[in-house]
């Protein structure tokens, strides 16, 4: 598939198909991750495979309490309607965790220390590209307890979950939404 396709059609998943994802295509949606960029290449990012029903209820458990509290502090009406059963429906979740101490240098710059959380969004968007590459649908997602998912996963207390990543069959067939212009977007140019 041609990279500026891929680029400009891959869109939010949000229904999957029961078809498991090969695991070629894991390993090689998993490697094209670990080409992102990161400060110093400290690759901060590490995956934890989610094939577990019950684990996943869970993971869905959390997510709608989550999403509940939220659509009333914000007050965002669109919230209460947005559905979360792809948590349960995607064959595959993977959850990127990442390390800060794998940071790089601006970790000792007061107020700073977040570059190994701009590394993960970069695998992520990798993930993101290559699954669609590789004919399947996908979804970042980050409504969640992270506590309370950290201990169902039992992430290492001195690690970040960064995002979930949903993956599998597209069984989805809305629109992809509107996207602002470009000159919408620039919002100066220093000459």
């Amino acid at each position: 598939m041609d990279f500026w396709e891929v680029v400009r059609n891959r869109r939010s998943c949000h229904r999957f198909l029961d078809d498991a994802v090969e695991e070629d295509k894991i390993n090689t949606i998993l490697e094209c991750a670990g080409f992102a960029p990161s400060p110093a290449n400290m690759q901060p990012w590490e995956f934890i495979i989610i094939k577990n029903k019950e684990i996943k209820k869970k993971i869905f458990d959390s997510s709608l309490r989550v999403k509940t509290e939220m659509a009333r502090a914000s007050g965002w009406s669109w919230l209460d309607r947005y559905q979360l059963h792809f948590l349960i429906q995607a064959p595959l979740i993977v959850a990127v965790v990442g390390d800060p101490l794998k940071t790089g240098i601006e970790r000792w710059q007061e107020g700073r220390g977040e570059g190994y959380q701009h590394a993960c969004a970069a695998a992520i968007e990798n993930m993101l590209l290559a699954a669609h590459a590789l004919g399947l649908g996908s979804l970042w997602f980050t409504i969640f307890d992270k506590p309370e998912v950290s201990k169902i996963l039992a992430i290492e207390e001195n690690k970040n979950l960064i995002a979930l990543v949903c993956l599998g069959y597209s069984d989805d067939h809305t629109p992809r939404p509107k996207r602002e212009s470009l000159q919408e977007k620039i919002i100066k140019i220093l000459d």
